[in-house]
């Protein structure tokens, strides 16, 4: 029972957390600032009470529609919430005794749900944020792991140089954006397990891409948000580790 209650209280403290990431998401990229603002409705802007402030709840509790105007509310304001809700228990319950772990990943999420806003909305990865994204990923491994930092920093480049090409000689191939964040989860992950991202993320663009466009949801030449499907696969990367990817990569690939 008792880790049942904890479990609501982490999954509840990352609901609010993701609240937040969506604020800064849809915030920071149309240049609004955090500071002195009242939650409002985006539609009628009538100022929010506790009750609507409440993650996910408030929108079952109002049936998805603002109670003011009616407006109705985007379902990816309670879907991030309670995923943000259930990466925080999964970090939690996976490293409560690797403290440093934890609060590594703890800073992904933060800046991985808030990319994911950014892209979803706007097809923008800011570059402010990308650039505390950096500073604070160079801060963490030197704090974690300062031996075999020159890894990390020539799979950062590398990653980045890579797809630097890849965006100068391609016309849509990938946003600038995409190029600056895998030369800092290159940073934050290594050489290896980037490789893992970069495949999981194709894989799971693919596997949301072509059954929109078969189902003519969505046209061949619309610009497709890629930072989701990266950050996604970063996710199952961190939370699964390096061992069970490799021995997943050897059942499938290895014979």
């Amino acid at each position: 029972m008792e880790q049942i209650v904890l479990l609501f209280l982490v999954w509840m403290v990352g609901t609010y957390a993701g609240s937040f990431f969506i604020v800064i998401g849809i915030a920071i990229p149309a240049g609004q600032s955090l500071m002195h603002q009242r939650s409002t409705c985006s539609s009628c802007f009538s100022r929010l009470s506790l009750i609507e402030l409440i993650p996910f709840f408030s929108y079952i509790v109002q049936k998805g529609r603002c109670r003011h105007c009616y407006t109705r509310i985007p379902f990816l304001y309670p879907c991030t919430e309670s995923f943000t809700g259930l990466l925080f228990v999964l970090t939690f319950f996976q490293f409560m005794y690797q403290p440093k772990e934890m609060l590594s990943l703890f800073f992904l999420i933060a800046f991985g749900i808030i990319f994911m806003i950014s892209d979803l909305h706007y097809f923008l990865l800011p570059d402010s944020l990308m650039s505390l994204f950096f500073l604070l990923t160079l801060i963490i491994r030197l704090w974690f792991h300062p031996l075999p930092l020159l890894h990390y920093v020539i799979s950062g480049i590398a990653f980045f140089l890579f797809f630097y090409a890849f965006y100068i000689f391609t016309s849509q191939g990938i946003g600038g954006g995409d190029v600056k964040l895998f030369g800092v989860l290159g940073l934050f992950f290594g050489f290896e397990l980037t490789l893992f991202i970069l495949f999981i993320a194709c894989l799971i663009s693919l596997l949301i891409g072509f059954p929109l466009i078969y189902l003519n949801k969505l046209p061949q030449q619309t610009f497709f948000p890629f930072a989701p499907s990266i950050f996604l696969s970063s996710f199952i990367v961190a939370l699964c580790g390096p061992d069970t990817l490799t021995t997943l990569y050897s059942f499938l690939f290895i014979r």
